[in-house]
């Protein structure tokens, strides 16, 4: 008797996975049985979850998306593991809605072993009205085929994206900081890269700055790729609505305007 092949995976591994990419998954009716199983799973009975204007439970959403997630078939036999969870609550979900998953890719990093690669995804959970329900990111630890390299257009934040980001600025940058000398910051999230300004040129670009950044621009990472993906630059709209922020020197940051906005057209080109 012959035995049946082996099962296969069509899953992806962390190469596989680019920043940007953005999937839309089918749609879920929310129906009583669920409200009915997930009160009995939980134990959650509050008077908020029964009769005809009941909400689901609020972990109900993360649990749906995240089988939204799996029916995408992205992730297969290279997922090692859930490493985090950001999530917001921003509508009710009631019985009667139907919902489905709107995700995007916002970041891939390599651990350091090279072997795996951990993969952000923001998922937004949203009604057949087009309100969203919950949105959030979560982290997966993907393996990888091999060790690298990666491309650096998309890493924001990390040391190769800040050389490819100085190695594209515009003339004009070495112009208007002639008589500048400080270290510009670049955060995504958690990863923060220097950049060492003398003269107009910068002159070395690295994790920390010895004397730390005099200033540093701060942005998520669907922020960061807003920023490289919008038709037009978007710096200053995004920092006059605070999706853009700024610490250390804030009259550094504004007087550098027309730099950072340099700055990001770089990114942009890289991007």
């Amino acid at each position: 008797m012959t035995a049946a092949p082996a099962p296969v995976d069509t899953g992806r591994w962390f190469e596989d996975f680019a920043v940007g990419e953005r999937f839309t998954s089918a749609a879920r009716p929310v129906t009583a049985d669920d409200l009915a199983a997930f009160t009995r799973l939980s134990g959650d009975d509050h008077p908020l979850h029964v009769g005809p204007d009941a909400m689901l439970q609020g972990p109900f959403g993360i649990a749906v998306a995240m089988g939204l997630l799996q029916s995408l078939g992205l992730h297969g036999e290279a997922v090692q593991g859930l490493l985090d969870t950001h999530w917001t609550y921003r509508a009710p979900i009631r019985v009667g809605d139907v919902v489905h998953l709107e995700l995007t890719v916002a970041r891939v990093r390599r651990t350091r072993s090279g072997t795996r690669g951990a993969v952000t995804r923001h998922m937004r959970l949203v009604g057949d009205d087009g309100v969203t329900r919950q949105e959030g990111t979560t982290t997966a630890l993907v393996a990888a085929r091999a060790s690298g390299p990666d491309d650096d257009g998309r890493a924001f934040g990390t040391v190769g994206w800040g050389r490819a980001v100085a190695a594209a600025l515009d003339p004009e940058v070495t112009t208007l900081l002639e008589t500048w000398d400080g270290t510009v910051g670049l955060r995504c999230d958690d990863e923060e890269v220097h950049l060492r300004v003398y003269r107009g040129a910068v002159i070395d670009v690295s994790r920390r700055a010895p004397h730390g950044a005099t200033f540093t621009l701060v942005a998520d990472a669907l922020t960061w790729l807003e920023l490289v993906e919008a038709p037009e630059n978007p710096f200053l709209r995004l920092a006059m609505t605070g999706r853009l922020s700024a610490t250390g020197d804030g009259y550094e940051y504004l007087r550098l305007t027309r730099a950072l906005h340099l700055v990001v057209d770089a990114a942009r080109a890289i991007a």
